[in-house]
């Protein structure tokens, strides 16, 4: 446990030094905040139970927008700044090392939607004209999505943009094939295999399977993520 710690907590520090990155967090966290909120102010005076609902899934898209960036860019960082060549020679455990990238980049995704929520309540209150409302957080379901969902998501996108980054090497293509992996998740619905509800028995189970779904394959990526990966990807 105390490795794990000790690699996210290098990964967070090259994080905070990545403008790039910092750009991306603030400009998603920003966007989904408050432009969805204006939108709705200026075109229905009010929220309503239709844009209550669309504001939440606004924040689902926060946290795709920050995950699969910051998935694929906690490997393509390393290359460029020389620091897989450092951790080939620690005793740091397979593992460990795609624990803490999938890890990281899992509480970024998660506090953007946070962020995103505070951002659209205040906003809301100041471009909606009716004072503080708890907007979709008032209902069970909304809450759900708000806290648990996008939870899954950011874990589901973590795995699969750690994964395919060491793949794939290179940042678009991997941010790419990151977010068509959550577009695959709407196929089931599209098809018409599933039917998409918004009851709360609904949105509950479908965060349950969602999120059991995530860490399956977190599991099945420590499993088979093997430490030549990371010498492979460092000799292309």
């Amino acid at each position: 446990m105390s490795d794990l710690r000790t690699m996210m907590a290098k990964e967070f520090a090259e994080l905070r030094g990545n403008r790039r990155f910092l750009w991306v967090f603030l400009v998603a966290v920003m966007a989904m905040g408050v432009l969805p909120t204006l939108t709705f102010a200026n075109h229905h005076g009010h929220f309503g139970a239709l844009g209550t609902i669309l504001l939440v899934l606004y924040v689902l898209f926060a946290t795709v927008a920050v995950g699969a960036n910051t998935a694929p860019d906690l490997v393509l960082h390393e290359r460029v700044g020389h620091t897989l060549d450092y951790l080939l020679t620690t005793r740091l455990s397979a593992r460990v090392i795609f624990g803490a990238k999938v890890a990281t980049a899992f509480i970024v995704g998660y506090v953007a939607a946070m962020l995103a929520i505070g951002v659209q309540l205040v906003a809301a209150a100041i471009l909606g004209g009716h004072g503080f409302q708890w907007l979709y957080l008032a209902v069970p379901g909304g809450r759900i999505i708000a806290f648990g969902m996008t939870a899954d998501v950011s874990l589901y996108v973590a795995v699969i943009g750690t994964f395919v980054a060491l793949r794939v090497g290179e940042q678009r293509a991997a941010y790419m094939v990151t977010l068509l992996s959550v577009g695959l998740l709407t196929v089931p619905f599209i098809a018409g295999w599933l039917r998409l509800s918004l009851t709360t028995a609904w949105i509950g189970h479908a965060a349950m399977w969602l999120g059991a779904m995530a860490v399956v394959l977190g599991v099945i990526g420590s499993r088979i993520f093997r430490r030549d990966m990371l010498v492979l990807y460092l000799q292309e």
